[in-house]
């Protein structure tokens, strides 16, 4: 699995955005970098362009298909950060945990996980005779949960269908 943020095109004029912040922060006793202005999108995906996550949302994978989860975030304080994903099988086991620390540069970030499954070496042997083999544990249905800085931001259910 692996994590690559990649920046929007989207850069309003800097100034404003900041003295908006400011006032919004004055009038509400909040800090303009604090995360509750945050907002956050997330999809999930298997459809790519050169190892870019495009916006096409599934809820439906094969075994074979690259997962991606795609995160876009706005409103962060342009700081360091951490995202954690955990991807749950349909046994209710973590199968993979990642975290990952990221810049905050823009006004709008767009970052993405993925997971791809594999099926033991054993059953690689066999899994010309039966493309399944292997991966009955993976099929049903998984759940993905995201923090930031160790805020729940989402948690998305998805099939893997063999």
């Amino acid at each position: 699995m692996a994590v690559f943020v990649r920046d929007s095109s989207y850069h309003p004029d800097p100034m404003k955005k900041l003295m908006q912040a400011f006032w919004w922060a004055a009038v509400l006793g909040l800090s303009p970098l604090s995360h509750a202005a945050s907002s956050h999108h997330v999809f999930l995906t298997a459809s790519e362009q050169d190892g870019v996550p495009l916006d096409q949302p599934a809820t439906e994978f094969t075994c074979s298909d690259k997962i991606y989860a795609v995160i876009e975030v706005a409103g962060l304080s342009r700081d360091q950060h951490k995202l954690v994903a955990v991807w749950r099988d349909p046994h209710g086991k973590d199968r993979e945990h990642t975290e990952y620390k990221f810049i905050v540069n823009n006004d709008k970030e767009r970052i993405w996980v993925w997971l791809k499954l594999h099926r033991s070496t054993e059953a690689a042997l066999v899994s010309f005779m039966n493309p399944s083999a292997g991966m009955d544990e993976f099929i049903g249905q998984w759940e993905l949960q995201l923090a930031i800085d160790n805020k729940p931001i989402d948690k998305r259910s998805f099939s893997v269908l063999c």
